[in-house]
């Protein structure tokens, strides 16, 4: 490339890889993606390595594992966390390298204002904070964002200034509209744009959704591994729902999904028509993606698929549509698109920079993606404190290969219950038959599995190690 290429890089909150009309998993219509799938490298293995919204972010700003960065949960109300300002985002690497960078919609990456003032000037309540320029930006110039708000329908947002910015306007369509802006009346076009969007649905709340959007799905069919008896995973809450509530969550979440096609293609338009769209690198993708009833289980922050699996579809000008099957975590995010853009990929980087299997034949077959979370609900996170432990040496840690996902389960109080699963994802892709770990070859298979995850967990200096060593039987 005799130029620097731009970057368009957006993602969704909460959406599964499945989501999407080109995987052909869920009913949901998503026209405009479907056509960039087909002219861009779409990964069918790209995983959250941290099912979770801060966790995913993290990782995804740095490119390395989120424990390495202290962060172990969401940053929220009483936890004093938030991504350090000594920490080398994106938007600085790719500022020093001569990007003009702008960032528009959801962070969550910084502390609640409330942890430290009852009465923030900007307005902020619960887990919202308004970033000041400055090093919490990590190095993204312009500024239209929020913390964490949940009510889609009348969002929030602020610029440089604590004056919060109310709209009553469906967030998606609205950042979208800024981000046309952006391109049309403040990028000065003397040097390559890097332009970060952050979709906050098709995260709950499921009913902030335009009616235009929902009247796509008068009906839904529910996956065959939904049950109506939920326990959300990671805030223990337990929600009994008949079919027919669960169906308009679901049509609902589908809902959502369309909605950000057609924003999505209000993108696309916008670059076809002023003739960027073959000088920019566009990336689709997701933090996390949402269980939606399966298993039992609503939210994230589990190791099943609906969870872990996320859309990761790059279209690099020039390089055509291929399907990469290279598993790929949300550390490895960062430096594959400073691959892509041919920009130098930092010391402080702990993920794979994987440009070369979006844009040739080469895979990596071998490549795993490992996995983790850590007790997040805030009384679990009580009980850690009150028994000195750390709740960063506890929750699940696994690995996901090409055909297997592996778990190993402390549980998420300070009792230890071990556990272990393994699947089978190529063959059972709902993750319906655990296999047995009483069966010789799939003990083998776990014992392998399970030595890889230790050995990456001794590089990380991860203490769920030293506990899972302590209280679990060797497979």
């Amino acid at each position: 490339m005799s130029k620097k290429k731009n970057l368009l890089f957006v993602f969704a909150d909460q959406w599964r890889a499945g989501a999407m009309g080109f995987a052909c998993e869920d009913p949901v219509l998503t026209p405009n993606m479907d056509a960039f799938c087909r002219e861009a490298a779409y990964c069918d293995h790209a995983f959250s390595t941290f099912p979770v919204c801060t966790a995913h972010r993290a990782s995804l700003i740095t490119g390395r594992y989120p424990l390495s960065m202290g962060i172990f949960t969401n940053c929220k109300n009483g936890l004093s966390m938030r991504l350090g300002d000594d920490e080398v985002g994106v938007g600085e690497m790719l500022k020093d390298a001569g990007y003009q960078t702008a960032y528009i919609g959801k962070w969550h990456l910084d502390e609640p204002e409330q942890n430290n003032c009852p009465e923030p000037a900007s307005g902020a309540r619960d887990w919202d904070a308004f970033t000041p320029p400055g090093a919490r930006r990590h190095g993204f110039d312009y500024w239209y964002s929020y913390g964490t708000y949940d009510r889609h329908l009348t969002p929030h947002y602020w610029r440089d200034t604590p004056d919060m910015i109310r709209i009553d306007e469906w967030s998606v369509q609205h950042e979208t509209t800024k981000a046309i802006e952006y391109l049309r009346d403040v990028w000065t076009k003397d040097a390559p744009f890097a332009l970060y969007v952050s979709w906050n649905p098709p995260h709950s709340f499921y009913d902030q959704v335009p009616q235009k959007y929902l009247d796509l799905y008068p009906d839904v069919k529910l996956k065959d591994n939904v049950s109506m008896e939920h326990i959300h995973h990671h805030t223990g809450e337990l929600m009994d729902y008949t079919p027919e509530q669960m169906k308009l969550i679901t049509r609902q979440y589908y809902a959502a999904v369309s909605g950000l096609d057609d924003q999505f293609g209000r993108l696309l338009s916008y670059l076809k028509e002023t003739g960027l769209y073959e000088d920019t690198v566009i990336v689709l993708s997701a933090d996390h993606g949402d269980m939606m009833g399966s298993h039992g289980l609503m939210g994230k922050h589990v190791w099943y698929e609906e969870s872990i699996r996320i859309p990761f579809v790059v279209r690099v000008p020039g390089a055509g549509g291929r399907v990469c099957r290279t598993c790929i975590g949300s550390q490895d995010m960062t430096p594959t698109v400073l691959g892509l853009l041919g920009v130098p990929v930092p010391a402080t980087v702990e993920g794979e920079d994987c440009s070369a299997y979006l844009t040739s034949d080469r895979e990596d077959l071998e490549k795993v993606s490992f996995l983790l979370a850590c007790p997040g609900r805030d009384v679990f996170l009580k009980n850690f404190a009150q028994a000195g432990k750390d709740p960063k040496t506890f929750g699940w840690r696994g690995v996901r290969t090409q055909d297997y996902t592996y778990v190993m389960e402390l549980g998420y109080d300070v009792t230890p219950r071990p556990a272990r699963y393994l699947y089978c994802t190529a063959a059972d892709p709902q993750q319906m038959h655990p296999l047995a770990l009483d069966v010789p070859e799939n003990r083998r298979l776990a014992a392998q599995l399970e030595a890889s995850v230790l050995e990456w967990m001794r590089r990380q200096n991860d203490g769920f190690a030293e506990n899972w060593n302590r209280e679990a039987t060797p497979v």
